[in-house]
């Protein structure tokens, strides 16, 4: 990430690896009996209400940035989860039925300083995904 504290990294992957939904599977079975090649850590568990995943992020100054986030739908049909950027509901991400991870990219207005963004299944929101990372730019 360009521009930002080499620490945002660390403090990211502390979170992934302090998850208890996380986990490195090397292969998942989907609703769709379909075998997936996962590599690496990824978050999972976001299909209980409430089940909540907190990201720290720093920017240097206020304004609109591009939030790009890695899922991956393992559930029949489409998989909603609420975007939360500082305690404030911004939208509800839809990651489509399919058989690859896929980054969706949406703008956040963020303040100069520490932002919280979380991923929260609200009990509006349905289906289930893995969410692999986040990045700002």
């Amino acid at each position: 990430m360009k521009g930002y504290p080499q620490y945002l990294w660390f403090v990211v992957l502390a979170l992934l690896l302090v998850c208890t939904g996380c986990s490195n599977e090397g292969e998942t079975e989907d609703d769709n009996n379909q075998h997936v090649k996962v590599e690496g850590f990824y978050v999972k568990g976001l299909e209980n209400v409430n089940a909540r995943v907190e990201f720290d992020v720093e920017v240097d100054a206020a304004g609109t940035y591009t939030l790009h986030v890695m899922g991956y739908n393992y559930s029949k049909g489409t998989a909603t989860c609420s975007l939360y950027v500082n305690g404030q509901k911004q939208s509800q991400l839809e990651f489509q039925e399919q058989s690859n991870w896929s980054e969706k990219m949406i703008q956040v207005s963020l303040a100069a300083g520490i932002n919280q963004i979380a991923f929260q299944r609200d009990a509006g929101d349905n289906g289930q995904f893995y969410l692999d990372y986040i990045e700002i730019d």
